[in-house]
């Protein structure tokens, strides 16, 4: 039988020094981050498929979906729910980027926000609600090419 060691007692090396597991640990990033990430990700993903940029709506959707699979990583207690979001609210977003289907765009991106609202109760972050915000962000140009 495997006994656990603590963290704090394994170290990794390298050409920066000498870190206890514990060390790394801490330095992941923890939901507050990734839910900050995501949302940023999101607008744009909203604002590329307005435009009909759907290119960079694909790549906005993916990589959204691979903050989730960090969180999942990062905080095993979301795991299920993150995994059902991803699948009810973003398998459908793919799907209307690959469709190019503005309207099932749409209708399915909102779900996710209406979703997104429903977890933040169930796990007592009533206050955490997104919006989405009425104009594009600035520092990307949505102009498919």
């Amino acid at each position: 039988m495997d006994e656990a060691i603590p963290g704090s007692r394994v170290r990794a090396t390298t050409k920066h020094g000498t870190l206890t597991v514990d060390e790394l640990a801490a330095m992941q990033p923890g939901m507050a981050r990734l839910m900050d990430e995501l949302s940023r990700r999101y607008w744009v993903l909203y604002y590329a498929a307005k435009a009909g940029n759907w290119e960079l709506a694909g790549y906005m959707e993916r990589e959204s979906e691979k903050i989730l699979h960090t969180a999942s990583a990062a905080r095993p207690k979301y795991r299920e729910d993150i995994a059902a979001f991803v699948r009810d609210r973003f398998g459908p977003v793919a799907r209307a980027i690959e469709a190019k289907d503005w309207r099932a765009f749409d209708v399915a991106y909102h779900r996710g926000i209406e979703d997104s609202n429903m977890y933040h109760d169930k796990y007592n972050k009533r206050f955490i609600r997104f919006r989405l915000p009425d104009h594009p962000p600035e520092w990307f140009d949505l102009v498919p090419r």
